[in-house]
């Protein structure tokens, strides 16, 4: 694991469907020193799920925030996600890291279900087991669509940028939490399985880590998006008049007898995130029934539905695990929102394990 470079600042660009969020970061003796921090609203429906559906929209819109916020490096790392981005868990023969690749590439038709030529492969050592009496290395595949791949890298140089790194918002994680020791100044990330739940807007994606060693990585199509769409079918609100209401909901957990347009609503959105429980939950019995000591430890909660009023109760009633809201991290002295910048500062930290 290596930090942002000492001689230069870097930019770490998180894409996501309504924002994307950048990071002006920089390596220090110490750790990471983070210069600026800012978000690029997009306009509907140019970008959806990895897939860039209209490059001009969004290089106009970066080109714009990136001279608003007066940066001047253009070493880029980028951060991506999609559920069009697979991932599989296989062990192969203990062997040097260095042919490690060569036998992933051998015997790449039977560990990943999709046509080599279409998708850039990479992998990540998660750790050794004894199988039969034979050391075995657990290997994380990731295979993100080369014609993804190739959009995004095409874009940031269209931005005027150098993109030097694409990785992904799961793996991008694991790297903060491996980095740091602590969350919010009480959970330890050593030694037990940190289930981060990052609430986008067309989706929300699930890791599972554990050590810094992605355990599962799922992307759950169910985001702001979808409580704005299930708002519309009742409600006569335009767009910005639902996410003002979903803002101002004052305990999400709030039940009454009364039918009034606030708790109308207030019911619609605490549906809509029961859906979200119901999928994620399905995730951790897969979890607990791969090895027998396998429970989540503590979920952290991070992206714009994270602010909603009373979701960590929500969700630790439900799951009966304890749930916060990411705000701090130990080794990162930095006054912003950690909820919202997390994939991003992450996306700072190298590794060999990149799609480069």
């Amino acid at each position: 694991m290596k930090l942002p470079s000492l001689s230069k600042k870097v930019l770490s660009i998180d894409f996501g469907a309504d924002q994307i969020k950048i990071i002006e970061g920089q390596g220090s003796k110490k750790g990471i020193n983070i210069s600026k921090a800012f978000t690029v609203d997009l306009p509907k429906d140019v970008y959806h799920n990895g897939e860039i559906l209209d490059q001009a929209a969004i290089v106009s819109s970066l080109k714009t925030s990136l001279k608003e916020n007066k940066v001047s490096t253009n070493l880029t790392y980028g951060i991506i996600n999609s559920s069009s981005i697979i991932t599989r868990e296989v062990s192969i023969p203990k062997v040097p890291e260095k042919e490690i690749a060569s036998i992933i590439n051998y015997q790449l038709d039977n560990f990943l279900p999709v046509d080599p030529e279409d998708y850039v492969v990479n992998h990540i050592v998660l750790g050794i087991n004894m199988e039969e009496e034979v050391e075995k290395l657990d290997i994380l595949l990731v295979g993100v669509p080369k014609k993804m791949v190739l959009n995004h890298l095409d874009l940031i140089k269209e931005v005027g940028l150098k993109p030097e790194v694409l990785d992904f918002q799961s793996n991008s994680m694991a790297k903060l939490l491996e980095f740091n020791s602590m969350v919010n100044d009480y959970y330890t990330t050593r030694d037990v399985a940190v289930a981060s739940v990052d609430m986008g807007y067309d989706s929300s994606k699930l890791t599972i880590i554990k050590n810094g060693k992605i355990e599962v990585s799922r992307v759950i199509d169910v985001g702001a998006k979808t409580v704005y769409e299930n708002l519309s079918s009742l409600f006569d609100y335009s767009y910005d008049e639902r996410e003002d209401k979903v803002r101002s909901i004052e305990d999400i957990n709030a039940s009454s007898d009364e039918f009034d347009d606030y708790f109308r609503m207030l019911n619609i959105t605490r549906t809509t995130l029961d859906n979200l429980l119901e999928k994620i939950e399905v995730v951790f019995r897969y979890y607990s029934s791969r090895q027998s000591l396998n429970f989540v430890n503590y979920i952290l909660l991070q992206g714009g539905f994270s602010n909603i009023e009373g979701i960590e109760s929500l969700f630790s009633n439900y799951f009966n695990i304890p749930t916060v809201k990411l705000s701090a991290l130990d080794k990162i002295k930095w006054k912003g929102d950690f909820s919202k910048y997390a994939n991003a500062i992450g996306g700072l930290i190298r590794n060999d394990e990149v799609l480069k």
